[in-house]
This record gives C-alpha cells, sequence and structure tokens, in this order.
C-alpha cells in the first residue's frame, strides 16, 4: 500500500481504459447526432475534424515536455464535448447559405466567414475559462488549463481550416444518404414560456435560494481512494491495513 502504489494502479487503470471510454464517447456521439440530424453520413464529417483537432491538440503537448496522466485521460473526451458544437454550427450556417448561391464554394466561403464571427467570441470566453485554471497553484489545473485552451484554439482552426474542405468532399454523400430525424417541434412550448414569462422569471428567483443552500450544504471529499475502484490491489490493501493494524498512511 501507500501513495506510489495508487498512483501505479491509478495509472495502469487509465492506460486499460482510456481507449475503451474514447469509444464510447464517440459511440454515444454518433448516436446521439444521427437521432437529431438527417444525414448519416454528417456526424462521421464532424467526428473525423474534430478528431484531427485531437490529434493536432495531443501532437503539440511535445512543447509542454511532459503532461500529467490526468490531463491524457479526460483531455480527448473533454475537447469532443466542448468543440463539437462549432462543426454544428458551421454546417447549419452552410445549408442556409447553400440556397442562395449556385457554386457550394461560393455558399461554404459565406459560411466560414460567419460562423467565424460567432464561434471567436464563443470560444474566447471557453479558453478564457480554461486558462483561469493556470492560476491555481496545484498545477494540475495549469496542466489541464493549457491543454484544453489549446484544443478549443485548434477545435476552432480545425473547423475553419480542415471541416469545410471535409464538407464540400462529402456533400454528395451526405445528401444521397438522408433519413428521418428526431426534430421536436417547440413552437407551441415556446408560445407557452412567452406567456408566462413573469411567472417563470418568479420561478427561478425562488429557485435560487434553495439552490445557494444546496450549494453551502454539499459534502466535498478530499480522499483519492474514494475515488478510485474499491477492488483495486492498492485499496483493498490499504482497507486490511487499516482494518487489521489500525493504520492507512504510509508511515
Amino acid at each position: 500500500a501507500g501513495f506510489s502504489v495508487l498512483i501505479r494502479d491509478t495509472r495502469d487503470m487509465i492506460d486499460k481504459e482510456l481507449p475503451l471510454y474514447i469509444l464510447l464517447a464517440v459511440a454515444l456521439s454518433l448516436v446521439a447526432m444521427s437521432l437529431m440530424m438527417d444525414s448519416w453520413l454528417q456526424p462521421i464529417a464532424f467526428l473525423l475534424s474534430i478528431g484531427l483537432a485531437v490529434l493536432y491538440n495531443f501532437g503539440t503537448n511535445i512543447v509542454l515536455g511532459e503532461i500529467s496522466y490526468i490531463t491524457q485521460a479526460i483531455a480527448a473526451v473533454l475537447q469532443l464535448g466542448v468543440t463539437m458544437d462549432y462543426a454544428i454550427f458551421l454546417f447549419d450556417r452552410y445549408r442556409e447559405e447553400v440556397r442562395n448561391y449556385a457554386d457550394k464554394r461560393d455558399a461554404m466561403a459565406v459560411s466560414i466567414v460567419s460562423a467565424f464571427k460567432s464561434l471567436s467570441g464563443s470560444s474566447l470566453t471557453t479558453i478564457a475559462g480554461f486558462l483561469a485554471l493556470c492560476f491555481m497553484r496545484f498545477t494540475l489545473g495549469k496542466d489541464i488549463g493549457i491543454v484544453m485552451a489549446k484544443g478549443v484554439v485548434l477545435g476552432v482552426a480545425t473547423v475553419v481550416l480542415v471541416l469545410p474542405a471535409i464538407l464540400l468532399q462529402m456533400d454528395s454523400a451526405i445528401q444521397k444518404y438522408r433519413h428521418p430525424c428526431l426534430r421536436p417541434d417547440m413552437r407551441k412550448v415556446n408560445g407557452f414560456i412567452l406567456r408566462r414569462r413573469r411567472f417563470f422569471v418568479v420561478l427561478f428567483l425562488l429557485l435560487f435560494f434553495p439552490a445557494v443552500y444546496a450549494s453551502n450544504h454539499a459534502q466535498v471529499y478530499y480522499k483519492m481512494d474514494e475515488a478510485l475502484p474499491q477492488d483495486m490491489p492498492s485499496i483493498v490493501a490499504t482497507k486490511k491495513l487499516k482494518d487489521e493494524f489500525d493504520m492507512a498512511c504510509s508511515h
């Protein structure tokens, strides 16, 4: 038992499970986008673009010299979740513009300019949030902050520079393999909210107070072993030391 063994077990577990939950993230993203989008190949184009951005991000980590294994474990899935919206936004803009131009390339050119104006503002707030982690004295925050801020920048760059080429190359196939999608009609809901807008403002102001109370009384734990599988060798050994010898620390 002890901290060194705990770190070793954690590293081995992450190395073993990392490909699994990346595949799960990709599979769940495919399912979600296939339900909400009207082409089977549209999600493939988005994931290809984001996959390139993730590879670029991990490749440029070499300038840092080294990164934490925890950063390595969460960065890919986190980048996928944070930057996927940018790809969807560009494609939706392209769908709007393609009706106004005879040449798809002209429509994509206008879409890139329009999308970049919105994406730059949206991405800057995300980048600022990740860079704020760099001011933590706990240097894991700096590690995650730099890698993820860089990931967002590369995600936007890939959406603006690479995704348009992918979409133009795949446009015919995307149109060919269209299918009905899950797109609920929100007009009745919108009307209901607008008619009762004062009620919703009051409701959420009232909910603010129990939310503050719950936040102040939420328990926080600082033990690494509570977040790890209880069948890991180091956790089993630590419990045995605690139960039989009344000691759970390495000293």
